[in-house]
């Protein structure tokens, strides 16, 4: 099956619900906030009742940050064009070959299942598969060897973990901000640089805001991206711009969906510093 070329159904198994995933509160500026909306900007206005015309899969490895940068894309509030659908493990995320084991099964069936409502491919248009390299080298190894290329989907591999990715979103000098992670066992390096993001940006590694600077990702992260010979990203690199790229050009192709977000989220948080 050529994943990249599959398309959304939209039929009845092209429907997904708002609460097919549950999704996490807005660390930046939600519409809970006590603003007078008749003063915000009408740059960005939200469309009412608009079917999402794409459908992506997101198989994660972890649960949560993960899901925190994609969470305007799992609810859907303002952002119409694009849907994700994303599963991980409550509590516990999942190894890599765990993953694996998931998607050859899902792959096989042709669907899933998320809290109750069935899903299936050929209603999807992209399906990513997120990983940490971590301690699981030798896994990520196995699997790109081991899996054949119809059913392998598009891993997108972060080393040593997603929040190098979160980081490549604010800053661009990994050698220097982060040189600290290098003497380290790989066990030790993600937590390190967990620990790293209040030290190293303001309000931390925030993956909401994040997801609003996609376009700085992309140039700071393809700049350091490079790979070893088993093709696994080396230290402080991440595929996840390859993710972004796809996520930015299907939103934009939709009246400029991502790029008029982006303008109405800064304007909303001009706006709550002018009244607070």
């Amino acid at each position: 099956m050529d994943l990249s070329k599959l398309t959304y159904t939209k039929g009845a198994s092209g429907r997904v619900p708002n609460d097919a995933v549950q999704s996490t509160p807005d660390n930046g500026v939600s519409r809970q906030d006590n603003l007078d909306v008749s003063k915000i900007p009408s740059a960005y206005q939200k469309p009412e009742g608009v079917l999402s015309s794409n459908l992506v899969f997101v198989l994660s490895g972890g649960e949560k940050k993960e899901k925190d940068f994609l969470r305007e894309l799992i609810k859907q509030r303002r952002l119409h064009s694009l849907r994700v659908v994303f599963m991980s493990e409550k509590g516990q995320g999942l190894q890599p070959y765990q993953m694996n084991a998931k998607w050859l099964e899902i792959h096989k069936n042709g669907a899933f299942v998320i809290e109750g409502q069935t899903f299936h491919l050929d209603a999807m248009d992209e399906v990513f598969l997120l990983s940490d390299v971590d301690e699981f080298y030798d896994q990520l190894v196995q699997i790109m060897k081991e899996t054949s290329a119809e059913c392998q989907g598009r891993w997108i591999i972060s080393n040593p973990c997603f929040e190098i990715w979160l980081y490549y979103c604010y800053l661009s000098d990994p050698e220097h901000d982060l040189e600290q992670l290098i003497p380290l066992t790989v066990s030790e390096r993600s937590q390190r640089l967990k620990s790293l993001g209040n030290i190293l940006v303001p309000g931390g590694l925030n993956p909401c805001i994040a997801f609003e600077r996609m376009n700085v990702g992309i140039e700071n992260s393809a700049k350091h991206y490079c790979e070893d010979e088993n093709a696994i990203p080396t230290l402080f690199a991440t595929r996840m711009y390859e993710m972004a790229r796809y996520l930015i050009d299907t939103l934009n192709r939709y009246a400029n969906e991502y790029d008029e977000f982006v303008k109405y989220k800064e304007e909303w948080r001009a706006l709550k510093r002018r009244l607070t």
